[in-house]
This record gives structure tokens, C-alpha cells and sequence, in this order.
């Protein structure tokens, strides 16, 4: 990779491709045998989270703002498809940014959107009218991001289960931070766990996968009943991602 597009990325850092073929080997181990399936061109089609919002076999898939990741929309797009999954045109939907959402809430009922560089608050309406079930409830929340390094949502925000949740309160706003109160029960994650992206972790039933060295993270989480599994992402983190950014939960 020889861009930057978000705070994490220098393309003066090299990135040992060796020793990252070997974690995102490690990663996609942890997560077949915490219970799913796996399966195995563009530099970032690895940080797959960012395809597309996918609920009830609803696919709504990201328009790209980045030159350098516009071409990963084709893959997608196909993928999405050729499988069980209904993609969802995106027409009436001119605004130009990466759409990461955080599903919550029972029957996924809550889309949490992060607001922010890489996102167009204009687009929550449509994405959340594309995604909602006529017989069930469903409601978008547009969450502000005020810190550069928490670009994305789920770089400082992770479900744990319908009414839990992992967070870094700084990267929002204050009225971002009332409402998440409101929805959910919140478990903090301090400054240092947050930038070893602890909340850009992928989880699996009672297990969480994150990223080495968030201890203090660890030992909440294993207070109310969750069980770490650490991964070195040093690699991936070079390019503003870990765990959570390599997985799409379909």
C-alpha cells in the first residue's frame, strides 16, 4: 500500500507482508474455530467490514469515497450477488462516503452509524429505510466521531451482546455519548486499550478476538463473562485496522 487515508496509515512504515499473511491466517483460524465457517487484487479488499451493512440477508454495500478502494465495489457487489443475500441498489443515494455501521439491539433493531470524515450524514435516512423490516421495529442513530484516530465506528465502539456494549467515550460527542447511554449498557475502554483497537474486535458468542495487549480491556470483559482471545494485528494496524475491520458478519 503507497496511499494514506486515514491517521494510521504512513507509507514510510513497511509492512512485513510475511508476518502479515501470517496473522490474518491466525485471525481467520480464531474465528472457524470459535463456531463459523471461512473462505478464503485490491491492497485493502482485506479489511472486508467495509463492503457493506448487512441485516436479515439485506445487503446495503459501501460507495467508496477513495480512489484506491472504488474498484473493491465490483467484487461486492457480485459476491453479494451470487449468494442468499439481497443487495440493495443504492439509488437516490448520490452522497460519496463509506457507510460502517454497528448493528445492536434484539432482531438487530439498531443501526449505529459513526458521523463523521468518512461518512455523509445525509445518507443515514436512505441506509436505514433500506434496511428496515415492515413488521419489525428499526431505528438509525447517527453518532458524531470527533477523534481523527476513530475514523470509523467500529475502531472505538463494538456490540457485545443486544443490550452491551464495548466503547472509547472520547472519540464521540457528548450527545453521541447521552444517546448510546440511553440504549445501551456501556463498558469504557481507556485511551491506551483504544488505540491498540480493542474495540475493533470480532465477536463470537462468548468470545471476544482483538488485538494483543489490552489487558485492562481483558480483565472487564472477564468480569461479565467473556473470554479474550489475543491476536497480534500490528500489520493490519499499520493500515487503521485490526480484527474487527477484516470480518463482515453476515
Amino acid at each position: 500500500v503507497k496511499y494514506s487515508i486515514n491517521p494510521w496509515m504512513d507509507p514510510c512504515t513497511a509492512v512485513d507482508n510475511t508476518k502479515a499473511m501470517k496473522q490474518w491466517e491466525t485471525l481467520r483460524q480464531s474465528i472457524v474455530q470459535a463456531g463459523p465457517t471461512g473462505a478464503d487484487l485490491y491492497p485493502d479488499l482485506v479489511f472486508t467490514a467495509n463492503a457493506a451493512v448487512v441485516r436479515n440477508k439485506k445487503s446495503y454495500i459501501a460507495n467508496f469515497f477513495y480512489p484506491e478502494r472504488k474498484g473493491e465495489n465490483y467484487f461486492y457487489k457480485r459476491w453479494f450477488q451470487e449468494t442468499w443475500l439481497h443487495h440493495m441498489p443504492r439509488s437516490g443515494d448520490p452522497f460519496r462516503r463509506f457507510w460502517r455501521c454497528s448493528l445492536g439491539g434484539q432482531n438487530q433493531n439498531k443501526l449505529f452509524c459513526g458521523i463523521g470524515p468518512r461518512t455523509d450524514v445525509r445518507a443515514l435516512k436512505n441506509v436505514a429505510e433500506k434496511l428496515k423490516d415492515v413488521e419489525l421495529p428499526f431505528k438509525a442513530y447517527g453518532l458524531r466521531l470527533i477523534d481523527p484516530r476513530f475514523y470509523h465506528i467500529d475502531t472505538c465502539f463494538c456490540p457485545l451482546t443486544d443490550d452491551l456494549a464495548l466503547y472509547y467515550p472520547h472519540a464521540f460527542d457528548p450527545i453521541s455519548r447521552h444517546n448510546l447511554a440511553n440504549e445501551l449498557e456501556l463498558v469504557p475502554v481507556d485511551e491506551q486499550d483504544a488505540c491498540r483497537f480493542a474495540c475493533n474486535a470480532v465477536v463470537v458468542g462468548k468470545t471476544v478476538i482483538m488485538h494483543q495487549g489490552s489487558e485492562n480491556t481483558a480483565k472487564m470483559l472477564e468480569k461479565i463473562g467473556f473470554k479474550t482471545h489475543f491476536l497480534d494485528m500490528s500489520e493490519f494496524i499499520k493500515s487503521g485496522g485490526s480484527a474487527k475491520c477484516c470480518t463482515l458478519r453476515l
